[in-house]
């Protein structure tokens, strides 16, 4: 009596569908957990600097070369920009105020925008520049 072997039962194939499943929902994930910000007001090119933490600046008040002030792409000035920040966090904590100003705007202008804002109501106001490259 000749034994012969059982036939190996044929191997499946990895399906690469559960690949495709996971990277999809990996996108999906950083898509919605990423932070979206606001593009840049394209008549305000910013003063550059050499040494800058990165940071996008959300709710940025920008200032033109010609002192105009713009928040959302439309022009405002220092007190109602502070009464829309204030209410749009609810009053709560001290109220940052970020400024991106144009790098031709004069310095002195630059200072009664920062005084106006002060007088607004505005307890912190940061300048928001763009790292230089190098």
């Amino acid at each position: 009596m000749m034994r012969l072997s059982r036939p190996l039962p044929a191997r499946r194939r990895e399906s690469t569908i559960a690949l495709i499943n996971v990277v999809f929902l990996m996108l999906i994930f950083f898509l919605v957990a990423g932070t979206l910000t606001p593009p840049l007001d394209p008549q305000v090119e910013l003063i550059s600097t050499t040494a800058a933490e990165h940071a996008e600046p959300p709710d940025a008040l920008f200032i033109t070369r010609e002192g105009q002030l713009r928040a959302g792409g439309k022009a405002t000035d220092a007190q109602s920009h502070v009464t829309a920040l204030r209410a749009k966090h609810k009053g709560t904590g001290a109220l940052e105020v970020k400024l991106a100003a144009d790098r031709a705007l004069p310095a002195s202008r630059l200072i009664e925008i920062v005084a106006a804002l002060r007088k607004a109501g505005a307890d912190k106001i940061s300048i928001v520049t763009e790292r230089a490259t190098e």
